[in-house]
């Protein structure tokens, strides 16, 4: 595990528990790419040896952060209760997540 990679892991942990919504967007200028959204509520965190998996413990919904080949991670946090980062990796993907807190 490369540094970013160590830097991302507790990034994520930190905030289990809580809503993430992540955008997964790709770099292709003028093409249409990949984008995808995904939101998870109340997220558990599942540390894997090739990636981070972010999960919705009642529906299943997930989505996994690959922790090898990160070029960059920008910490886009504005304050306390609006946490974001974006993700960038070496083959031109990039992950924004934004992390709320739950509101029950």
């Amino acid at each position: 595990m490369n540094e970013l990679s160590k830097m991302l892991v507790p990034m994520v942990k930190q905030h289990e528990g809580k809503n993430f919504d992540a955008i997964l967007i790709d770099d292709m200028a003028y093409m249409g790419g990949f984008n995808f959204m995904s939101y998870v509520k109340s997220a558990i965190i599942h540390i894997h040896p090739e990636r981070i998996m972010i999960s919705e413990p009642i529906t299943g919904k997930y989505f996994g952060l690959p922790i090898n080949g990160i070029k960059e991670i920008h910490d886009e946090t504005t304050s306390k209760y609006d946490v974001a980062f974006t993700v960038y990796y070496k083959n031109d993907y990039s992950v924004f997540i934004q992390i709320f807190e739950p509101f029950y």
